[in-house]
């Protein structure tokens, strides 16, 4: 089992009990219920391992409700995202999936993102957009920004133009990263084709990938770079691209806009990837515009409720945790809540309108497009 490669963090957790990890987890602070606490899952690892657990729909499912937001990494020293993978993935080896997971697995492999859509329409926000077909430099778009936010994304990529990147884009060719299957513990899956992936980046000698999604940021830095010794292209997040280019006088924002902004930390780019002050440097940056931190903000921002499957698997549990989140933006007397996320937005998107809520909703690349 997978799980048996994690056993010193497993016995190191059963041993110590503190239980650190349970302060702010999205699902436990909803459910408050053991098993759905890093702590409870590490019980349920031990259990499998020994053999005094034999699992049934029940633990199915509650090893499936997990945002795998990195929170108790950051309160605890074990690896227990690892965990939460490796849990999955001993559970589908024995035969026990979750079906909304499995679903949009399916998807993935049969149609190359998890919505079931065509690879046509992944292309169709960069109609009519230069797209440099030579260059080594590539922007990877992922899934959820070309079939749920186009026009976010369409401004993202116009405002990297406009500050002077030629970049090559697959379009309808580019494949999914694969971080459905790796988080829902589908991972010989992922392996073959986060593979595949290498092999065309390696063919088209790629040096340098942008990406503006964080799951895709940090699927292809962290995982890629693992899985293979000849994947060495240096991967970017779009807000480390400005930062680079802001510490050198490149950006001249020249249009004012006056706003109250709080910004939101997306777990894969906070917690996951440390990507914490970028963001807030470039907003900052822009003239007029007013940065107000909530309360819960970096290492301790609280998840927006739908990564790690957790939307496919509870959708009602997903919006009651995005909308705290989208609560304690509202207290902070912003009149926008600002983030770069494609899943965050989209989740927020919709709280937005269940709430009626006044916040308004932009993605970090629309404000810098608009600022320039």
């Amino acid at each position: 089992m997978y799980i048996d490669d994690l056993k010193e963090n497993i016995y190191t957790c059963n041993r110590t009990r503190c239980g650190f990890c349970r302060e702010n987890c999205p699902v436990y602070s909803e459910l408050r219920y053991e098993a759905y606490s890093c702590r409870g899952k590490m019980l349920i690892a031990r259990g499998l391992i020994e053999g005094s657990i034999k699992p049934n729909k029940e633990l199915i499912d509650c090893i499936s409700l997990c945002t795998t937001c990195g929170y108790c990494l950051y309160r605890c020293a074990l690896n227990n995202v690892d965990l939460i993978e490796s849990l999955r993935a001993d559970l589908i080896n024995m035969g026990h999936e979750n079906k909304y997971h499995r679903i949009s697995v399916k998807n993935i492999l049969d149609y190359n993102n998890p919505f079931k859509e065509s690879n046509e329409k992944r292309s169709n926000w960069s109609d009519g957009l230069p797209i440099s077909k030579s260059s080594n430099k590539l922007f990877f778009a992922g899934c959820v920004y070309p079939y749920l936010q186009p026009e976010r994304l369409k401004k993202i990529y116009c405002s990297l133009i406009k500050l002077g990147f030629k970049l090559n884009y697959f379009g309808e060719n580019e494949r999914c990263c694969g971080a459905v299957l790796s988080t829902t513990g589908y991972l010989e899956k992922f392996h073959a084709l986060s593979l595949k992936n290498i092999e065309i980046f390696n063919k088209k000698e790629i040096e340098k990938i942008i990406t503006p999604c964080p799951g895709c940021y940090k699927i292809l830095k962290n995982k890629y770079v693992k899985l293979e010794t000849n994947f060495n292209p240096e991967i970017l997040h779009y807000t480390e691209a400005l930062a680079d280019l802001l510490k050198i006088g490149r950006i001249n924002f020249q249009n004012k806009i006056k706003m109250k902004v709080t910004w939101h930390d997306p777990c894969d780019l906070g917690r996951h990837m440390r990507i914490l002050e970028y963001p807030r440097i470039i907003l900052t940056s822009i003239p007029g515009i007013e940065l107000l931190e909530m309360d819960n903000n970096k290492y301790e921002a609280k998840c927006c409720g739908a990564g790690g499957g957790m939307l496919s698997a509870n959708a009602d549990l997903s919006i009651d945790i995005a909308t705290k989140r989208l609560n304690t933006a509202e207290a902070t007397g912003a009149e926008a809540l600002v983030t770069m996320c494609p899943t965050c937005e989209s989740t927020f998107e919709r709280v937005i309108r269940y709430t009626n809520s006044k916040l308004k909703l932009y993605d970090l690349g629309e404000l810098v497009f608009q600022a320039l």
